[in-house]
């Protein structure tokens, strides 16, 4: 595209060789692009010997020396093209890609406002309404000396604006507006913004406090902090329990058993900064609410107290109901350690205690599986009793002599007999269960009865 723009700069200053003299517009046209920027230099100084008394000469041939100095200067930099093609809004963009450390010295800043001689303007009027027409303007506080070019009546539309605008989003009020704000905004007149957050009910609202905080911080690190001090103090508190109570509901899955103590004694103080705590502070609750919760938990589960120094009766009733209530479950929990050396005994005696009620609960607890495993042996047997004794058969009698319990075995094969007398094969395991009981005689009886009982079946077919 670049090109392109050179080629058809050639082809116009070609021609306008051939037909006439370029203007002094032509001249500003040639300077928009780094390729003819050399160019155009010289054919203004051409333009300068046959035009001597132009009025814009002396103008014309600033603005294309003020190019060729920051052009060769600055030719490492994205947003000297920028300047050559007087393109405002992408040289400011283009700036904001730098460093906040980066400036522009005061006599480049002069040149550049020789080429966009409307900055002073947009600046003036940023600073009087408020109103960023592009974000990209707030790095104009990269120019060093531009504040110099700057008159301004009143700032309290634009210290207004920004106090709102940084608390909707409080990622408004970044490093580089902080740098904006330093720039133009003298510091007698900083005061503003402590003034209008006292006036207005921001303070009340707890999803304020980001915004807020990060505009008090700003008066604090350049010590303009004055009327805010009770305020910015409790808000200071207020994220640093934020940021504490964050990480304590990360680690607290994570804790092992012998770091126990000293996690639930960061858990005591960071409640005993809250219980002082002034402000609003639903979402801490909450946060800590959580943390208590998880941590009885996992304290129920490890079934050990665990000791600490701290005393939890400090905390019993300074929240709501919910957090008093997880208080009170974490004391039963944990067992503290008084004083040393008598705290240390206590401790001691504690713990003996606490194991000889674990050996006493394992020794109720062995003996009471051993009581369950003899109910479930009992409850078996009587159940194979119950369904052999009412549901007598060949097979299950058979199986009864094959593990030699004949007197059980005769019973059953005896119900066999009187329930069905005519079958030969009940009479056969008779004799079989009065072998197994050793009662051979009985046995003897018991065949003779089955091959009687077989012949006459037999015979009985044959008729």
């Amino acid at each position: 595209m670049k090109k392109c723009i050179l080629t058809l700069s050639i082809l116009f200053l070609s021609i306008s060789s051939i037909f006439g003299a370029l203007s002094i517009d032509d001249l500003i046209n040639l300077s928009k692009n780094t390729g003819t920027l050399e160019l155009a230099w010289e054919r203004f100084l051409e333009y300068l010997q046959d035009n001597p008394s132009d009025e814009r000469i002396s103008e014309v041939g600033e603005l294309i020396s003020a190019k060729i100095y920051l052009y060769n200067k600055y030719k490492d930099f994205y947003f000297v093209n920028e300047l050559i093609t007087e393109n405002i809004k992408s040289f400011c963009i283009n700036l904001g890609v730098l460093s906040t450390d980066f400036r522009i010295p005061k006599e480049d800043t002069e040149k550049i406002i020789f080429i966009f001689p409307q900055i002073p303007d947009i600046v003036e009027e940023i600073l009087t309404t408020g109103n960023f027409s592009e974000p990209s303007y707030k790095y104009l506080y990269k120019l060093e000396g531009l504040n110099y070019f700057i008159i301004v009546d009143s700032y309290d539309l634009f210290v207004q604006k920004i106090i709102e605008n940084s608390i909707k989003l409080p990622i408004f009020f970044d490093e580089d507006m902080k740098h904006f704000v330093l720039t133009f905004v003298p510091k007698n007149n900083f005061a503003l913004f402590e003034e209008i957050i006292n006036k207005s009910k921001y303070i009340v609202n707890e999803e304020n406090y980001l915004g807020i905080y990060s505009l008090l911080s700003f008066l604090n690190d350049n010590n303009a902090l004055k009327q805010s001090l009770v305020i910015y103090s409790q808000l200071d508190k207020y994220f640093s329990l934020k940021k504490e109570l964050t990480s304590l509901n990360n680690s607290v899955f994570f804790v092992e058993k012998q770091e126990l103590s000293s996690f639930i004694s960061q858990v005591f103080d960071v409640g005993n900064e809250l219980k002082d705590l002034q402000i609003e502070k639903t979402l801490l609750s909450n946060m800590y609410y959580s943390l208590l919760r998880t941590l009885n938990s996992k304290l129920e589960n490890i079934q050990e107290l665990v000791p600490i120094e701290k005393d939890f009766e400090e905390l019993k009733f300074a929240f709501n109901n919910e957090i008093n209530g997880e208080i009170l479950k974490l004391q039963n929990n944990v067992v503290r350690i008084q004083s040393y050396p008598a705290g240390k005994a206590s401790l001691s005696s504690s713990l003996a205690e606490q194991k000889s009620n674990e050996e006493a609960q394992n020794k109720n607890n062995t003996h009471s599986t051993f009581l369950y495993v003899v109910a479930g042996i009992g409850i078996g047997i009587l159940f194979v009793f119950l369904y052999f004794e009412l549901f007598p058969t060949y097979n299950k009698i058979n199986f009864l002599c094959n593990i030699k319990l004949g007197k059980y075995a005769v019973h059953l094969a005896e119900k066999l007999v009187i329930k069905d007398p005519g079958n030969y094969k009940n009479f056969l395991i008779l004799a079989r269960a009065y072998e197994v009981l050793g009662d051979y005689t009985a046995s003897i009886d018991a065949y003779r009865s089955a091959i009687n009982l077989k012949d006459k079946n037999v015979f009985d077919k044959k008729e």
